[in-house]
């Protein structure tokens, strides 16, 4: 129960890896602003958990993030933690087969959304006494994907905005770190993978299976414990030991 008596804020928590953190965090004692565009999602999420805070809300929308973080003020006067899950791509193009709307858009997703979560959060962390803020990018990130390269390039940007937020607000007590999941078993991926396409990953991965939302959910967990108090700025590879890109 290390995370007892602490708030989180979980984006993108109406499914998959977000769902799995919102539920880790609150049976282990945290008290959960739940958010995603996903009503449906949510009420899923937070059903059975009375220390789940359902919000339906867009992490594109700076005037949504600022609402989600008021909300944890005003129902619970503090944020310890705040784990950026929101993301998502559409592989199948290059550079080259981009326009202008559709790049800003996945970069807006999956890199902004993040910059402005963050930025939303930070005062209120640090008013509350410091705390830990999870990034969630990609193992696409760190090994590169193919016909995917404004969701990769984002991603890999979530890596590095991690370790500058490491370095500018350590003196106001938040740890900041960065977790890269490889190939994750999440409704999404069961939605858009053949069983085929699952299999082959599958056998990409060293411990011969694709990982669960609860594992990432379970890492971000102890970034944010006190089992985690002396990593920051660092990314974790949770991929299964990839024997090599997807």
């Amino acid at each position: 129960m290390q995370l007892e008596d602490k708030v989180a804020l979980v984006t993108g928590a109406g499914a998959g890896i977000g769902q799995a953190t919102a539920r880790l965090f609150a049976q282990r004692g945290a008290r959960v602003i739940a958010t995603d565009i996903d009503e449906a999602g949510l009420a899923e999420t937070a059903g059975g958990h009375d220390n789940i805070v359902a919000l339906t809300s867009d992490a594109t929308s700076t005037a949504e993030i600022e609402k989600a973080v008021a909300t944890a003020k005003d129902r619970f006067g503090a944020l310890h933690m705040l784990i950026n899950v929101v993301g998502g791509s559409r592989p199948g193009k290059t550079v080259l087969e981009y326009d202008d709307q559709e790049w800003d858009f996945w970069v807006s997703l999956n890199l902004t959304s993040t910059f402005r979560m963050c930025r939303a959060a930070i005062p209120l962390m640090a008013e509350s006494g410091g705390g830990s803020i999870v990034n969630i990018s990609s193992g696409a990130a760190v090994t590169g994907m193919g016909r995917n390269p404004a969701y990769v390039a984002a991603k890999g940007g979530v890596i590095s905005l991690t370790r500058s937020l490491a370095i500018d607000h350590a003196a106001q007590g938040i740890r900041a770190n960065c977790i890269a999941p490889g190939p994750i078993l999440t409704p999404l991926m069961k939605r858009n993978r053949s069983e085929q396409e699952i299999a082959f990953m599958s056998k990409l991965s060293l411990v011969g299976r694709l990982g669960k939302p609860e594992e990432i959910a379970g890492t971000a967990a102890f970034l944010c414990s006190e089992d985690g108090a002396f990593i920051n700025g660092e990314l974790i590879n949770v991929a299964g030991g990839r024997a090599g890109p997807v």
